[in-house]
């Protein structure tokens, strides 16, 4: 695979940049001249590569998914399909992001204000509980999975507020209780 070209990663930059601004001020703060100011780049210049806030908002979207649906693959050591999703979803390890964290709580919070926005979350959730479903072989139901999507995005909005206090919790806990939904299956 060759190197990405100059204008992927310029755009991955400015990404970056809207994600460290998103997580520290919110949606409202990461104006279009906070963004431009974190990548060291002029305003211009970001709308060059992006539409608007929208645009932006959307490649933040995409790259959190691939860092999230990365860790995900990158735990396959157990040969449980749901135990290598709660290793990749809530495990605390040096892959650890609490910035990402935080900007999927930003995006989150967006999402309930923008109509559009909430659509593309909505078909993310929706994949997500079905993608959850499948590794657990169809024992767990469309409501159970979605319940183990809701303790995995509880466990981000918490550890992006609280890092150190809820550190270590989540995996753990996230297994007793699929544990105990397995069993009622």
């Amino acid at each position: 695979m060759g190197r990405p070209s100059v204008r992927e990663a310029r755009r991955a930059k400015i990404v970056s940049a809207f994600a460290r601004v998103l997580a520290d001020h919110g949606y409202a703060g990461a104006t279009i001249v906070a963004v431009a100011d974190e990548a060291g780049v002029a305003p211009g210049l970001i709308h060059h590569h992006f539409d608007d806030k929208q645009d932006l908002l959307s490649a933040l979207l995409e790259l959190l998914l691939r860092k999230f649906r990365g860790r995900v693959r990158q735990n396959k050591s157990s040969g449980d399909l749901l135990e290598d999703y709660i290793n990749g979803t809530l495990r605390l390890d040096s892959n650890a992001d609490t910035t990402a964290a935080r900007c999927w709580v930003g995006l989150f919070a967006e999402a309930v204000r923008n109509p559009e926005f909430f659509k593309k979350i909505r078909k993310l959730v929706d994949g997500e509980i079905s993608a959850i479903q499948k590794r657990s072989a169809n024992r767990l139901s469309v409501q159970d999975a979605g319940a183990v999507l809701a303790f995995v995005v509880g466990s981000l909005v918490l550890g992006a507020f609280a890092p150190k206090k809820t550190a270590g919790f989540a995996a753990p806990g996230l297994r007793r209780f699929v544990a105990a939904l397995m069993s009622r299956a």
